[in-house]
């Protein structure tokens, strides 16, 4: 009995010294530094989401204005805010793809020092989790202030701030934040993904 207690104990202790914590702090800090070091393409990516996100905000702020005077946007307008968010998706793809490849030796490096193939998903998903969030908040107050503008000045401020409006814009503007954040994530889940699966030696050889 005592032999298998001491076995047991010895397994326990190989399984704690064998086991590399990754806490979510290092995860979001090598996520920054990637962004910091890879600016003007996380730009790009960030633009892209606030593009997307701001042509849907403003929509649905047009929606709820319009419904006011009678209107309401044409329903090919709906269909070009999904094809812009699928142009993000595949944008968003693209720039991590290509970041990946930038980081095969940095990649490698990280897993020969113990990092698993989860903590390596986890710094790509949270650096497009950021991208995205980045450029849902930016995009969807510039969607919802240029709709405000334009249909304050146009129609009059009453038409704008309506009964109940403030709760209706918040909420667009939250859904926005969310469809941006979740778009990220989904686009950037192949690249994640592969770049978890790579063969620690073969990153490390790999050159650009």
């Amino acid at each position: 009995m005592s032999s298998k207690k001491e076995g047991k104990k010895e397994t326990a202790k190989e399984e704690e010294i064998g086991t590399i914590k990754f806490p979510i702090s290092e995860a979001f800090r090598f996520s920054l530094e990637s962004i910091r070091k890879r600016f003007t393409r996380a730009l790009i990516t960030a633009l892209s989401v606030l593009l997307g996100i701001a042509f849907m905000v403003t929509l649905l702020t047009m929606g709820s204005i319009l419904r006011g005077t009678g209107g309401a946007p044409a329903a090919y307008q709906y269909w070009m805010v999904v094809i812009a968010l699928l142009v993000c998706g595949v944008g968003i793809v693209n720039s991590m793809l290509m970041s990946v490849t930038e980081r095969y030796k940095e990649i490698g490096t990280m897993k020969c020092l113990g990092a698993t193939n989860g903590s390596v998903l986890e710094i790509f998903l949270m650096e497009a989790m950021m991208l995205g969030l980045l450029g849902g908040v930016i995009g969807a107050f510039i969607g919802w202030i240029g709709a405000v503008l334009i249909y304050g000045f146009q129609l009059g401020w009453g038409f704008v701030f309506f009964a109940g409006a403030a709760l209706e814009y918040l909420q667009y503007i939250g859904l926005a934040i969310l469809v941006a954040a979740g778009l990220s994530i989904i686009a950037a889940t192949y690249p994640a993904f592969y770049a978890a699966r790579l063969n620690p030696a073969e990153a490390l050889r790999y050159e650009v």
